[in-house]
This record gives C-alpha cells, sequence and structure tokens, in this order.
C-alpha cells in the first residue's frame, strides 16, 4: 500500500487533535463513605460525542423535512380553498341557470293555460251560439202557435161572455129558491131542537130506570149474601156458646184451685209480713242503742205521742169492710199492714238521726292524749275542765270528716288555731281544733271519710295533735262515747 506524504499528515494532525481532546477522563463521585470511580476511555467518549453528532442530524433532517411538509401542506391548503371557491362559484351560476330555467318553464306553462283557456271559451262561444239559434228558432213557432190560440180564446171569450149573462139570470131565480129553502130549513131546525129536547129527557129518565134496576139488583144480591153470612154465622155462634159453657166449666174448677193456691199465699205473705217487721224492729233497736250510748236521748229527737208518728193527719173517715175484700186484702192482714208501715216509717227516722251521729274515727294513727272532762291544763297546770278530746299523731296526716254534714266554719278561732266545724244535723255539732291546715271552706258539703284538714300544732297547743269535739245542741258530749258506740254491734 502506497501512503501519500499530504494524507499522512492529515490523518495524524486528526488522530492528534481527537487525543487532545478526547484524552481518558475518570468521574469521581462519592455516596456516603464510599468513593466511585469512572473511567472514560477515548473510544468512549469519541463514540458519545459521534452519537450525538447523528443525533442532532437526525432532528435537523426531520425539522427541516417537516419544515418542507409543512409548506407544502399549506400551498396545498390554498389550492384546495381555491378549488373550493371555484366549485362554490360554479354551483351560484348553475343555481341562476336553474332559476331562469324554471322561469321559462313557468311563463311556457302559463302560455300553454291561457290558450286552453282562450280555446275552451271559443268552445263555449260556440255552443252559446248554437242554443241561441235553436231558442230563436223554438221562439218563432212559440209566437206563430200563440197567434192561433189568441184568435181561438177570442171566439171562445165571446161564447164565454153570453154563457155568462144567461147563468147570471139563471143565479137571480136561484137566490130566490134558496132563500125560500132557507126559511123552511129554520123550521126544521127548530122541530129538530125540540125532538133532540124531548129525546135527552126520555133518554135522561130511562137511564136513572136503569140505574134504580142495578141498585135494586144488586141490593138483592147484598141481602142473599148477608143472609148466607148470618147464618152462618149463627151456627158459629152456637158452636162457640158450647165451647164458652164446656171453658166456663173448666175455668170453674180453675178458679177454684187459684183460690185455695191465694189462701195460702196470703199465709205465707203474712208470715214473711211478720218477719219483715220483725227484723225492721231489730234493726231500729240496734240503731236506737248506739245513739242511746252516744249519750243522746233519741226520744228528743224523733217523739212518738200515742204511738203515732210526727208529720200525719187529717180527717178521720171510717173504713168500710167491704174494701178489704175488694181490694183483695183479708181483714186479718190490716193490721200487720199498719205495723210494718210504722216500723219502716220508725226506721226510717232512727236510720236519719244514726247518719247524723259522729261514729266514725277522725284520724288512723293516733292514741289519746287527754280526755273529756276534768284534767289539768297542760300549761298552767291547774285543773280545768275539757270539751272534747286530743288525739295526738304524726303531723300533717289526713283528718276525716266522723259524718256527713255541711262546713259551718272554716279557719282560726283563738285557742283552737285553725279550726273546722260541721254541722251534720239534728243539732249535732263536731269541731276539730289545733290543724295544720284546712281542705273546705264554709259552705261545703262534706261526706263522712272525706279528708277535711291535716293534723298540725297550731292555736293554744302543746305538740301535733287534734282537738276533737262533739256538741249536742250547744252541749259539749264525750267523743269516746261516739267513737265506742259501735263497738259492740254485731
Amino acid at each position: 500500500m502506497i501512503m501519500i506524504p499530504g494524507e499522512m499528515s492529515v490523518s495524524r494532525r486528526i488522530l492528534r487533535f481527537l487525543s487532545t481532546c478526547f484524552s481518558e477522563r475518570q468521574i469521581i463521585w462519592r455516596v456516603g463513605s464510599e468513593t466511585r470511580y469512572l473511567r472514560l476511555s477515548p473510544q468512549t467518549q469519541i463514540a458519545c460525542v459521534a452519537g450525538w453528532a447523528v443525533l442532532t442530524g437526525l432532528i435537523s433532517f426531520h425539522v427541516v423535512g417537516f419544515y418542507i411538509q409543512s409548506n407544502a401542506i399549506k400551498a396545498q391548503s390554498r389550492s384546495i380553498i381555491e378549488a373550493q371557491s371555484a366549485y362554490t362559484t360554479l354551483l351560484d351560476q348553475v343555481s341562476e341557470y336553474q332559476l331562469s330555467v324554471m322561469g321559462v318553464t313557468r311563463d311556457l306553462k302559463e302560455t300553454e293555460a291561457h290558450l286552453r283557456r282562450l280555446f275552451s271559451q271559443n268552445e263555449a262561444l260556440k255552443q252559446d251560439l248554437m242554443s241561441t239559434e235553436s231558442a230563436l228558432q223554438m221562439s218563432e213557432r212559440e209566437r206563430s202557435r200563440i197567434t192561433t190560440d189568441s184568435s181561438e180564446l177570442g171566439d171562445q171569450l165571446h161564447l164565454l161572455g153570453r154563457e155568462l149573462r144567461r147563468m147570471s139570470s139563471k143565479n137571480t131565480a136561484l137566490e130566490t129558491h134558496i132563500n125560500s129553502l132557507r126559511g123552511h130549513l129554520e123550521l126544521v131546525k127548530n122541530e129538530k131542537a125540540e125532538i133532540a129536547a124531548e129525546r135527552a129527557a126520555l133518554d135522561d129518565r130511562l137511564w136513572r130506570l136503569h140505574n134504580d134496576l142495578q141498585g135494586s139488583m144488586a141490593r138483592n144480591s147484598q141481602l142473599e149474601g148477608n143472609l148466607d153470612s148470618i147464618k152462618a154465622d149463627l151456627r158459629q155462634v152456637l158452636s162457640e156458646r158450647r165451647t164458652i159453657i164446656s171453658k166456663n166449666t173448666r175455668l170453674g174448677r180453675r178458679v177454684e184451685s187459684l183460690e185455695a193456691t191465694l189462701a195460702e199465699t196470703r199465709t205465707r205473705h203474712a208470715a214473711n209480713l211478720e218477719r219483715l217487721n220483725e227484723q225492721i224492729h231489730a234493726r231500729t233497736d240496734v240503731l236506737e242503742s248506739i245513739i242511746q250510748r252516744t249519750g243522746i236521748n233519741i226520744d228528743e229527737l224523733i217523739p212518738i205521742p200515742n204511738g203515732m208518728l210526727r208529720g200525719q193527719g187529717g180527717p178521720f173517715i171510717p173504713l168500710h169492710p167491704d174494701f178489704f175484700e175488694t181490694s183483695g186484702q183479708r181483714e186479718a192482714d190490716q193490721p200487720i199492714d199498719l205495723r210494718l208501715d210504722d216500723a219502716l216509717a220508725r226506721w226510717q227516722q232512727v236510720r236519719d238521726v244514726f247518719l247524723s251521729m259522729p261514729v266514725v274515727v277522725p284520724v288512723k294513727n293516733y292514741y289519746v292524749a287527754s280526755r273529756f272532762g276534768r284534767r289539768r291544763d297542760p300549761f298552767t297546770r291547774r285543773w280545768a275542765r275539757h270539751e272534747g278530746i286530743d288525739l295526738a299523731g304524726p303531723s300533717r296526716q289526713p283528718i276525716f270528716a266522723t259524718a256527713s254534714g255541711r262546713v259551718t266554719f272554716a279557719g282560726r278561732n283563738g285557742a283552737y288555731g285553725r279550726m273546722v266545724e260541721i254541722d251534720h244535723g239534728h243539732g249535732v255539732v263536731t269541731r276539730y281544733g289545733h290543724l295544720y291546715r284546712a281542705y273546705v271552706k264554709r259552705g261545703d258539703r262534706v261526706m263522712v271519710g272525706q279528708k277535711i284538714a291535716a293534723l298540725g300544732n297550731t292555736g293554744r297547743s302543746t305538740g301535733p295533735h287534734v282537738h276533737y269535739e262533739v256538741r249536742y245542741k250547744g252541749k259539749p258530749l264525750d267523743p269516746l262515747k261516739f267513737l265506742r258506740a259501735t263497738r259492740h254491734v254485731q
């Protein structure tokens, strides 16, 4: 191989330049406490530079190609826009040509339609002309016929005139005859009216006779039916009479049996009344004994003068003995009825008095702290009169009415403190003193066992208690007698 001196010097210079630019290098970096080295040989550096140069060339080539392609696309777009503009212009021209053609076509159609109308009008004129000619011919023939008919009618009118004059004379004669016929017709009408009136009278009389005949026949039929029904009723009455006679016989025996039963019932009724009278007397005696134990004389409340009750009277009218038979009572039953009425009236009066007796304890939890009568005063320790009883117990416990009545006082009353007073009727009054609170007011109606107050310590008092009094006609009585009155009642 022959070496050219000039070429060797150039290659050497290139190698020297490359060896100078791409001398061996090291890249040192440290990660934590460790140091690392990267050796870059000249070949590696040359390869990297060559790769970079190739990459730069490729990028430049693509950029230039993209620029050239974009210019070509722009030129093509301009040509497309110009073609579209030309196409639009062409379309506008075609549209104008189409419009002009449509206008010409429309004008041709209008001309053709006008010609057709003219042709049809010409045909119609021809038809009208022909019809006019035929009408003229017919009118000529009609004119000649009318002329002939008018001459004939003139002759007929002449004949009719003569006939009319002849008929006028006949009409005059006919009118005269008609007037005579009208007079005769009036006479006939009058006779006909008279005949019609007579006929109507005869028809009316005949109708009345017919109705009378029908009524007579109906009455005869009714009488025959009544006679048959009377015969049947008579037979039925006879049958019922026999039945009633047999029933009366049975009823007689039944009445005898009922009379015997009635006598037995009266006997049992009298015995029952006697037992009832005894029971009423026993209950009345129990109530009277309770009232007597309280210290109240019941005869003062219910006096019985000479065996008669109060609030009775009237004139004396003797009773007829038949009264007992007609009223269904025998004379032997009357005394027990009177005794029973007297016993019931007495029991009612005693019961009313008993209901006004305060025999119920006013408190539930209590003990008798002070009795009725003589005692030492709790404040002065001197002997004094105590007109009630003191029932001590827990404070504010409820106090109840010991009998039904009406509240006559509710409020403070001196040494009583807060006090409630109740009037029970028949002169019996109860008082409740030293109260903590009153639940009723003056004028209230209270029932036995109703809560009226709360136990307290108001007024002249040494501790919680209720001062309980019972007064009869203003006089104080021992309340314990009332509370103990029902103790031995069975």
